[in-house]
């Protein structure tokens, strides 16, 4: 039995089959209530790929899973369906379903191989920092990810993959096979977003200057964490890759790596530590270097939209005691270990599945009657941002350091 298998018996051989994890399974309901489209659907597809079966649509049930864990807080039997959907991917990658492969999730992992960057940007993501001086050594570095600055560019990319349909089953492979598509990528973004993201940093950037911390920038040296390539299934392609990515480090002198967004951080944390001997840096989110800013008071109402990411694959709180410390907050329905999840890990490949998940969140979040929404999340940002009452949490500090 291989590990894959070995792992998914051990997780579904658990379940009891209650129903629970449905209650609060953010898609099974953006997919009308299809039953293979929600947490305990899926266990049961693990089940029927273990008892033999191999022409069930296994592709759309897993990766539609947007890996928020939601189904695990509530489980009694502490299975998590999530988990379960990260094998199941795996297992899709590696050929052990046939003919299901995702052909955009393959371009994706290649283009990180070949470019260090999931749509083979390297100009572009350093954009922001023009003008910006960093520290000479790289013993601490400000690591992007690129999460930030490819939010612009994947709002196209789901938009182009929505207007092509089935279309992108021969385009994608044309797009591999030429060589850097960033030709193309590079000239479809939205400037609102691009604009945004990209001051965003800068404000993070000027706010750990204000915090006195001393950090440099790989610019277009720094590499894509391979977030993608693991989200999806491709674990041994992400071994090798964080592989490279530590080895680079290594070689820079780095120590220290400050990271700006949740996704980011977890990868590095969590996956980067189990699959990479060697990896032996001190990793933190910014806002963990922020507590010596004098900040001052907003006399509003503030709202905060917890990333799944950040308080249930991390326990990281850190945003929200900063909210509380500067404003009057006012939780949503869901918050905690109980937040719901923007939908955005699922834009590019089921957008309308995402919009659903994205509008009960929002709506959630204005039922509170705060004047201002606050996530700390990229793509949370950009999937909730329905109206400017959204913010990201360095633009509420920013306007708050004395």
């Amino acid at each position: 039995m291989n590990e894959i298998f070995k792992d998914l018996t051990l997780e579904t051989s658990q379940c009891i089959n209650c129903g629970f994890c449905e209650a609060v399974c953010p898609t099974i309901p953006a997919f009308d209530y299809r039953t293979s489209m929600g947490a305990r659907g899926r266990i049961n597809l693990a089940k029927e790929f273990l008892n033999g079966n191999r022409v069930l649509n296994f592709r759309d049930p897993f990766e539609s899973c947007l890996d928020c864990y939601a189904c695990f807080q509530v489980c009694p039997a502490h299975v998590n369906s999530g988990v379960v959907s990260e094998l199941m991917k795996q297992a899709i990658a590696e050929g052990q379903v046939q003919d299901q492969e995702h052909q955009v999730a393959r371009m994706i992992t290649v283009l990180i191989k070949k470019y260090r960057d999931p749509l083979g940007l390297t100009k572009e993501v350093t954009e922001w920092s023009k003008g910006l001086e960093f520290d000479s050594s790289y013993q601490t570095i400000l690591y992007t990810g690129h999460m930030y600055q490819l939010m612009a560019y994947n709002k196209k990319l789901g938009e182009m993959l929505k207007s092509i349909g089935e279309l992108y089953r021969f385009i994608t492979p044309l797009l591999s096979s030429l060589g850097n598509p960033s030709f193309i990528f590079s000239k479809f973004y939205d400037k609102k977003i691009k604009e945004r993201s990209e001051a965003q940093l800068k404000n993070i950037y000027y706010l750990l200057r204000k915090a006195g911390v001393k950090f440099s920038y790989l610019g277009e040296e720094e590499p894509y964490p391979g977030t993608l390539m693991i989200d999806m299934g491709y674990v041994s392609d992400f071994k090798e890759y964080a592989q490279t990515v530590t080895d680079l480090f290594h070689k820079k002198g780095v120590k220290n790596i400050i990271t700006v967004d949740p996704h980011t951080y977890d990868v590095l944390i969590n996956k980067y530590k189990k699959y990479v001997s060697d990896f032996d840096f001190n990793v933190s989110f910014y806002l963990d270097h922020l507590n010596s800013l004098n900040l001052s008071k907003l006399d509003k109402r503030v709202t905060y939209h917890e990333p799944c990411h950040l308080v249930r694959h991390t326990d990281h709180n850190v945003p929200r005691d900063f909210i509380k410390k500067t404003a009057e907050l006012t939780l949503p329905l869901h918050n905690g270990k109980n937040t719901y999840c923007c939908g955005g890990p699922i834009e590019a490949f089921y957008p309308k599945a995402s919009e659903k998940i994205s509008e009960r969140r929002f709506r959630e979040l204005k039922q509170t009657n705060a004047e201002i929404i606050v996530t700390s999340c990229p793509i949370c940002f950009v999937n909730l941002y329905r109206d400017e009452s959204v913010m990201d949490i360095s633009e509420l500090l920013i306007k708050l350091v004395k």
